[in-house]
């Protein structure tokens, strides 16, 4: 089985999901929750077989575990929260305020599953959470994994750890990712990409869509997008100005594309997020 290399969390710290039911197959960089809301949710970890979750229960995956959710039934439901705390920077992240925390990242490669009130508290603050740049949601989020690293009882879900590929394909996808990343403002081509990692253009595109999930091309402009998601909200540079550090061609260019992908103009957007 193929796993995907998921990462929607360049410009983000975290991403709530809700009213979701299988996914595909993949691994991403940053800690995963599971909240399921009825019975019927199934998680396998690794290789392991499927586990049906309670519908009470909370799933901790940690970075870089390939992991694949599924339901049983066509009525069953989950919620998710990818968390990035790696975008607070190391020096908060590697901080002794977070070794709690950090001691869960370790033990979670098996996939930590809590019951009872660990359970019953994260969930109550998940649904106090909004995507949306606030100090209130960080804080909530932090809250949920103080309340998981600090939790007196936690079972592993998979019987060994499991670790998603082989490192040099994680080390592949972080480099081509980051270089992406790092260089919207200028125009990408697959030929400098595929370069840049030693590869042909024609092994380059079968890796990219193997572990990308999509072509270059269009995981290409899913970032645009989410960079300017951010700098729509985040920043009161003009729409122009956006436009040109994202490489898109004109203003008028960049309203079209972000129209077909979000449904909604540069300018609504910017005015829905300052509601």
């Amino acid at each position: 089985m193929d796993y995907a290399f998921d990462n929607r969390l360049d410009f983000t710290l975290f991403d709530k999901l809700q009213q979701q039911q299988d996914s595909a197959p993949h691994f991403h960089p940053y800690s995963q929750l599971v909240f399921p809301r009825s019975e019927g949710v199934l998680v396998a970890i690794g290789t392991a077989e499927p586990v049906e979750l309670a519908a009470d229960a909370v799933l901790f995956i940690s970075p870089f575990v390939r992991h694949h959710v599924t339901v049983r039934t066509a009525d069953a439901r989950w919620d998710s929260l990818a968390i990035n705390l790696a975008r607070l920077g190391p020096e908060f992240f590697n901080s002794h305020y977070l070794t709690p925390i950090q001691d869960l990242l370790r033990h979670g490669f098996a996939g930590l599953l809590f019951h009872g009130g660990t359970a019953m508290h994260a969930r109550r603050d998940f649904f106090m959470i909004r995507n949306s740049f606030r100090m209130e949601y960080l804080i909530s989020i932090l809250q949920i994994l103080h309340t998981l690293s600090t939790a007196r009882e936690w079972h592993p879900l998979a019987s060994e750890q499991n670790h998603p590929v082989e490192q040099r394909d994680i080390q592949l996808c972080l480099t081509i990712s980051e270089y992406i990343r790092e260089h919207l403002s200028e125009p990408l081509d697959i030929a400098h990409a595929a370069s840049l990692v030693h590869m042909s253009e024609s092994s380059f595109s079968r890796f990219f869509k193997r572990f990308f999930g999509k072509p270059f091309h269009a995981y290409l402009i899913d970032k645009k997008m989410e960079a300017a998601d951010y700098l729509l909200f985040a920043t009161r540079l003009p729409i122009q100005e956006i436009a040109d550090r994202l490489a898109f061609n004109s203003a008028s260019h960049l309203a079209m594309t972000f129209k077909r992908h979000r449904g909604m103009t540069p300018g609504e957007y910017r005015s829905r997020q300052n509601e």
